[in-house]
């Protein structure tokens, strides 16, 4: 009798490798969604005086 042949398993490092992609579009989705259409601020909007700086 022959045995059953079994479906070839998934290769570890092709896994690998897809799971890092998906990863990696996920994340540069979040980036994407989470800077479009946002206004940017400025750090500061003025400058503190000299004579005011400092102790």
């Amino acid at each position: 009798m022959r045995p059953k042949s079994s479906p070839p398993k998934p290769d570890l490092v092709v896994l690998v490798i897809a799971f890092a992609i998906i990863g990696m579009a996920a994340t540069l989705a979040y980036q994407i969604g989470l800077y479009s259409g946002v206004e940017r601020t400025p750090i500061a909007k003025q400058a503190v005086a000299p004579n005011n700086f400092g102790g």
